[in-house]
């Protein structure tokens, strides 16, 4: 009898242990596919976030205004410096001997007193363990998943080039795809700007005769091709109560001339130079330089496509003479 009791007993938790182990057999099988799946997408969130670091690190070597590429050299020579099959900028930014023509340095003297060219070695550091300065030039610089973040410039509908596009192609390395981390990544931004330039000039110590007219050259300088340049622009401003004000537009060329349009962001002069005789007055003669002054054009996004013409970025001084 006891047998006969215990036997029931013994076969339902056979059964139990059974249904147990293949209950917890597949518990184990779904946390090990949820395991490589989270691992899987885990991997590709890594390489999605370096490939971000990566479009920031560039653009930072490109346009930073306390030692970017663009703010020191200015508008590089060619806007495709390499080969077809390697239209990319970024070799120029790992090492300067990917492109030996644009290593020189120039100083434009007084009154401008600026500066241009290739500043040290590289504007942009590769990631530890990825150093290599070892030739043939231009490097590429990788995104998380091992394939080349390119640098283009683009024209804009005047046609000229102001935007700039800096483009990982995603997981795939192939240009569009969406989804899974296929989609491409970029940043696109207009890289050069004209100026609007408001001088508010104050000659109340002067005394000078209501109406007078005072000629004030205003002179944009710039960094082009690695050497410095600059547009001038001469504006009369008529002194009521002391004082007088004028507006300057940059470009001041007619829009067939393309050298150039608008002017690289960064940290730019302005030299305020007179052309009017305020001897009689106990001024400065002509040709006096009344002040020089440090605007920085900023970058800005470019949200068309295709991208218009970038606003022109405004500036306002003040000149006491």
């Amino acid at each position: 009898m006891m047998t006969g009791i215990f036997k029931p007993a013994d076969s339902g938790r056979g059964y139990i242990l059974l249904a147990a182990s293949l209950l917890l057999t597949a518990f184990m099988s779904v946390v090990l596919v949820c395991s490589f799946v989270a691992g899987h997408g885990s991997d590709n969130d890594f390489r999605y976030v370096k490939t971000r670091l990566c479009i920031k690190k560039v653009r930072q070597a490109v346009i930073s205004n306390g030692g970017g590429f663009i703010s020191d050299y200015g508008e590089p020579d060619n806007m495709t410096p390499f080969l077809p099959d390697t239209d990319s900028f970024t070799g120029a930014l790992l090492n300067r001997q990917s492109v030996p023509a644009w290593q020189g340095w120039s100083y434009s003297g007084p009154p401008e007193e600026f500066w241009a060219g290739y500043r040290g070695g590289r504007y942009l550091a590769p990631f530890a363990g990825e150093w290599d300065d070892s030739p043939p030039f231009p490097h590429d610089f990788l995104d998380g998943w091992g394939n080349p973040v390119k640098v283009m410039f683009i024209q804009d509908t005047t046609p000229e080039h102001t935007v700039m596009e800096i483009k990982s192609f995603g997981s795939d390395g192939i240009s569009g795809g969406a989804g899974s981390y296929q989609e491409d990544v970029k940043d696109i931004f207009y890289w050069k700007r004209a100026v609007t330039l408001t001088l508010s000039l104050d000659a109340e110590s002067l005394g000078l005769p209501e109406g007078q007219n005072v000629d004030v050259e205003a002179r944009l300088v710039y960094p082009f091709h690695g050497a410095v340049a600059s547009k001038s622009q001469t504006k009369t401003l008529i002194i009521t109560a002391g004082t007088g004000s004028c507006k300057y537009d940059f470009p001041v060329d007619p829009p067939g001339n393309m050298d150039p349009q608008k002017f690289p962001a960064g940290s730019r002069k302005i030299v305020f130079i007179l052309k009017t005789d305020l001897g009689p007055w106990g001024g400065p003669a002509v040709d006096a330089l009344l002040a020089d002054r440090i605007i920085l054009i900023p970058s800005c996004p470019a949200v068309s496509d295709p991208p218009e013409p970038p606003d022109p970025y405004p500036a306002n001084e003040e000149v006491v003479i």
